[in-house]
């Protein structure tokens, strides 16, 4: 924390949000988009992003995600597709459990 000399010589010991680290924040997050968090955990959040690229990626993926699920425009993927995917999903899992014997 900083110190502050006031104009009329007092000194007091300026604010700084508390430090938090990537976890918490994660914890936190979709808590701090809905605005669900108090004041000083919103600052040191506010804080972390600014200093913190993942953190921040991770927001912005979050909040677009959010929006995605909640503009009303989501759709169904067909079950064929669905069906495609794990298959390829799974025949990948295979092919390295295979290569790590």
């Amino acid at each position: 924390m900083g110190l502050k000399i006031g104009l009329n010589g007092s000194k007091n010991l300026a604010k700084k949000p508390i430090e938090i680290d990537c976890v918490e924040v994660w914890r936190h997050i979709s808590d701090y988009l809905e605005g669900d968090v108090d004041s000083a955990l919103r600052a040191s959040m506010a804080s972390h992003f600014k200093d913190c690229a993942h953190c921040s990626a991770i927001l912005d993926g979050t909040r677009n995600i959010v929006q995605l699920v909640g503009d009303g425009k989501a759709f169904e993927i067909p079950a064929s597709a669905s069906q495609k995917f794990y298959k390829k999903l799974n025949d990948h899992l295979a092919s390295r459990e295979r290569k790590e014997r």
